[in-house]
């Protein structure tokens, strides 16, 4: 099969890449080579071509004969993100460090001695942390409670989004203009076929149920709530705790970031194009990734984002880990080798129409577990909880897998608990 691949020398497009190329397919490699994405000055991959996926006469001649597209190519999240020219913050500070609280609770069986780490682990993503301390292995849930209300008498302010819309413009340009630019260039080469690499995000916050109520899609919680240590969402006018359940794929699509709002976009660009040209598209929302890159001698910049990366940063440097809220909040974590496998079954498995396909673990973790499954891994301290949050920020995602299962018979291999101990201890990290 042709396979032309976008995004081919990034974190998870390089994974695609070799197993693409060991399965037998004929493979055009592209990528822009971001700096946002993958630093100053990249290394281009000798059997990857460097091409802005928004000029389209560098397109067309690489769609001529190919079966389908593979786009992966997207601007995304990094940590201390900006756009190109803009000076650094006056303060000195990066700004994703700025949209959080100062004040920390260490944890009561802790030392005195302040605590070490920045709190710009947990930022950006909607990966909240928090204050629930789990010593013997329970919530505090009195903690949370005690922490915001220090917060609110020394007159903190609750932050919005970490990175806010600073860097909408650039996820605008790349990953929605470069998309149509594509989208264009596949209907006038009649290209059937299109395997879309989407996000999680694109949902915003999960499902709920009450106990007898429900299902709800809620939006930002109260700021009161929040005042008071109260992380979880309540049903509206019963004021009860509600359950996250699994996300189904034809849940509302209610993005809380600019990139987030970008991969909606995509989407739909991805659907109107299904509709005008009757193609095929399957979208591929991939939870949170982890792993490491291709071992190429590159350093791909995008494999350090996402809140299990910046944890492993953290621990190589030898400090505590911080997590929001309570640590309670719940994600998928998949490995981005089985992310790889189940984007090669989409390029060979037609599936008719526009599907839309998470792409997760099936095992849900709380962020203190994760926490706490690579802190230990590496022999470091027990991760500190530390009550602060972000008003913007998602409490529970977790999506149900099953529809990938049997359209792609595709189910993750990694079991997370085991994927993150590997991570975190590779390299010699820490003590052991």
């Amino acid at each position: 099969m042709r396979v032309l691949l976008t995004g081919a020398a990034g974190y998870l497009g390089s994974h695609v890449h070799r197993a693409l190329l060991a399965a037998g397919h004929e493979v055009i490699a592209i990528d822009a080579l971001l700096a946002t994405v993958h630093g100053p000055d990249p290394v281009l991959p000798e059997d990857v071509s460097r091409v802005d996926l928004r000029d389209p006469d560098a397109l067309e001649p690489l769609l001529g004969d190919v079966d389908v597209v593979c786009h992966l190519a997207a601007a995304v999240p990094m940590p201390h993100l900006r756009d190109p020219g803009r000076p650094p913050p006056s303060s000195g500070l990066n700004p994703a460090l700025q949209q959080h609280l100062p004040a920390a609770r260490r944890p009561r069986d802790e030392a005195s001695t302040p605590a070490r780490g920045v709190a710009e682990t947990a930022a950006g993503d909607g990966h909240g942390a928090g204050p629930c301390v789990r010593g013997s292995g329970r919530p505090d849930p009195e903690a949370g409670r005690r922490a915001a209300e220090r917060q609110r008498r020394a007159g903190e302010a609750l932050r919005f989004g970490a990175e806010g819309m600073r860097s909408a413009a650039l996820y605008a340009s790349h990953n929605d203009a470069g998309t149509a630019t594509l989208l264009a260039a596949m209907e006038r080469a009649a290209v059937p076929r299109l395997v879309l690499g989407s996000s999680v995000a694109v949902y915003g916050e999960g499902r709920y149920r009450g106990q007898h109520s429900g299902p709800f899609y809620p939006g930002l919680r109260r700021r009161s709530d929040l005042d008071r240590g109260m992380y979880d969402h309540r049903a509206p006018r019963s004021g009860e705790v509600l359950t996250w359940e699994p996300v189904l794929e034809d849940a509302p699509l209610r993005p809380r970031s600019a990139y987030a709002a970008s991969k909606v976009a995509q989407e739909h660009y991805a659907l109107a194009w299904v509709a005008n040209t009757g193609g095929d598209a399957a979208v591929l929302r991939y939870h949170h990734l982890y792993g490491d890159p291709v071992a190429d001698g590159r350093h791909v910049r995008s494999a350090e984002s996402g809140v299990v990366a910046r944890f492993r940063a953290e621990l190589r440097a030898g400090r505590q880990l911080r997590v929001f809220e309570d640590g309670g909040q719940v994600r998928d974590f998949v490995h981005v080798r089985d992310a790889a496998v189940a984007t090669v079954a989409a390029v060979e498995r037609p599936l008719a129409g526009f599907v839309p396909l998470n792409i997760a673990s099936g095992r849900p973790l709380t962020l203190w577990e994760v926490a706490a499954t690579m802190a230990k891994a590496v022999d470091g301290p027990s991760p500190l909880v530390t009550g602060q949050c972000r008003i913007t920020d998602i409490r529970h995602m977790v999506a149900n897998p099953e529809r990938a299962r049997h359209a792609l018979d595709f189910t993750a291999r990694t079991p997370p608990a085991q994927g993150l101990t590997d991570y975190a201890a590779a390299r010699g990290i820490g003590r052991r």
